[in-house]
């Protein structure tokens, strides 16, 4: 079968990005896909070799939504800029979490903002060795910060259901009964900054001792 005119690669990968932000990874299937797309399956398979390849495609493009920062501010402002801008794009597409653990950036428009970060660490002094430690430390914070956001983890705080184990536990555990009432209606924004900063001090601080 020809291949559609106007269809290419990307077109194909933004197309199933939206049904990816309406039904989740499990619901974005290549039959679904080329209905929405109206060809054929096997049409789609001349672009990707499988579904695993179509992830990839989707997550490259997740990855050139972040937004970069501008130039004038210094390496600490730049890296919470774009720390930000990370935390922005998975709060927009906060389906795609499962792919951005999978696939990392690999295309010129995905890897831009690895290039961003990897400058801001170079310009505050820091080895290109240590620079890859700091990129491992910032994208396991940034990631995993935003999976904890969009699943509401700590709109649940670790407590007991019901009075008796309350008591049990405060008695048995009195750290967790003391500390864990403040975890409710902590504001997600103010708290990424908050973590940020101890990330960015332990990252950037050391170098300078």
């Amino acid at each position: 079968m020809p291949k559609r005119t106007g269809l290419n690669e990307e077109a194909i990968a933004r197309r199933a990005l939206v049904m990816l932000d309406e039904e989740g990874v499990d619901g974005l299937s290549m039959r679904k896909l080329a209905t929405a797309l109206d060809v054929s399956v096997m049409a789609l398979y001349s672009y990707f070799t499988d579904r695993g390849a179509l992830l990839d495609a989707v997550a490259q493009l997740v990855y050139a939504e972040v937004e970069l920062p501008g130039p004038g501010a210094g390496p600490r402002e730049q890296l919470r800029r774009l720390m930000h801008a990370v935390r922005r794009v998975l709060h927009t597409h906060p389906r795609s979490l499962p792919l951005v653990t999978r696939y990392p950036p690999r295309t010129t428009a995905a890897l831009a903002f690895v290039d961003a970060g990897y400058r801001a660490v170079l310009e505050a002094g820091v080895s290109p060795a240590e620079a890859a430690r700091c990129y491992r430390a910032l994208a396991a914070y940034s990631i995993g910060t935003a999976s904890v956001e969009v699943t509401g983890y700590f709109e649940r705080p670790p407590a007991p259901n019901d009075p008796a184990s309350a008591a049990a536990i405060a008695r048995a555990l009195p750290a967790v009964a003391e500390v864990s009432p403040f975890l409710a209606g902590l504001d997600d924004e103010a708290e990424f900054d908050y973590g940020l900063d101890l990330v960015l001090d332990g990252l950037l601080n050391r170098h300078h001792d």
